[in-house]
C-alpha cells in the first residue's frame, strides 16, 4: 500500500484485488480471502478491507454469500448493457453541431403519432423534421411530433434543438415527467437517404423517443435515424483495467 498516494487505501486495495482477478490469481467461482485476512495481509483496517470488497461488488466482479464468503463472479453476458455514449458525445459537442430544419408544420395527426399520442380526430400536432450535422457532416435525421398547444412550453422545446437534446441527455428539464427510448433497425427511404447523404435502402438505427407530461399523458414523440457507423453499440463484459 502506498501511504503517500492520494488514492484512498480502500481504492488501492480494490485495484490490487481487481488485478489479481484479471491475472487469474482468483479465477471465476473462487473465493476471495476473508476480509480479516486481507486486512492483515495488506496492513489495513477491517473496515478498509470491507470497503474494498464492496467496490468490487458494486462493479459486479464479486458476490457475497451470507455465511460462506465472497466469490469471484463468472462473466455474465446477460447482464451487459449497451449505451448511447457516442450519440451523447456528439450532441454534447455543441460547438460543432449544425441544425437545419427541413420541414415544420401544424397538421392533423394521421401516422404513428396518432396512436402513440392518443390523438382524437380534431387534434393537431406540430411536426418538425431536421437534419443535425456534426463537423459539417449529416449525423442524424430527427422527426418529432407534439400535441399542438400554443400555450405549452413543449412547443418551444420541439423547435429548440438545445432544449430538445437536453430532454434526453441532461437533467433538470421539468416539462416532462418520464420518457422511454426504443432502438430498432430500419432501411432508409429515398428522401431520408438523400437528406443523410446515404444510399437508399441502407440499414440504419431508428431511435424512438416518447415523453410523458406530469399528468402521465404522452406529449412528445419522434425518432432519430442514424447510421450504425456513427453510433456503434459496444458493451464490455468481464474485467477491464481501463
Amino acid at each position: 500500500m502506498d501511504k503517500a498516494s492520494p488514492m484512498p487505501a480502500y481504492a488501492q486495495l480494490a485495484d490490487f484485488l481487481r488485478s489479481g482477478i484479471s491475472r487469474g490469481e482468483y479465477p471465476p467461482g473462487s473465493r476471495l480471502p476473508a476480509e480479516a485476512t486481507l486486512a492483515k495481509a495488506y496492513g489495513v483496517s477491517a473496515m478498509t478491507a470491507r470497503q474494498a470488497v464492496s467496490v468490487l461488488e458494486e462493479n459486479n466482479l464479486v458476490r457475497r454469500v451470507q455465511g460462506s464468503g465472497t466469490y469471484v463472479r463468472k462473466v455474465d453476458v446477460g447482464t451487459s448493457n449497451f449505451d448511447l455514449e457516442s450519440f451523447a458525445r456528439v450532441f454534447g459537442d455543441q460547438d460543432n453541431l449544425q441544425v437545419r430544419i427541413v420541414k415544420a408544420e401544424v397538421k392533423k395527426g394521421a401516422g404513428p403519432e396518432k396512436e402513440v399520442l392518443g390523438l382524437q380526430a380534431k387534434d393537431s400536432v406540430i411536426m418538425v423534421e431536421r437534419i443535425i450535422s456534426h463537423q459539417n457532416e449529416p449525423f442524424t435525421l430527427h422527426v418529432s411530433f407534439t400535441t399542438f398547444d400554443p400555450t405549452s412550453p413543449t412547443v418551444e422545446a420541439m423547435l429548440d434543438t438545445v432544449v430538445l437534446t437536453g430532454l434526453i441527455f441532461q437533467e433538470g428539464y421539468s416539462n416532462f415527467k418520464r420518457g422511454s427510448l426504443r432502438l430498432t433497425p430500419t432501411l432508409l427511404e429515398p428522401r431520408e437517404a438523400r437528406l443523410l447523404e446515404l444510399k437508399q435502402g441502407e440499414p440504419v438505427f431508428k431511435l424512438d423517443h416518447l415523453f410523458y407530461n406530469f399528468d402521465d399523458q404522452p406529449t412528445a414523440f419522434g425518432w432519430f435515424l442514424i447510421s450504425h457507423e456513427k453510433m456503434p453499440l459496444i458493451s464490455k463484459v468481464g474485467i477491464w483495467d481501463d
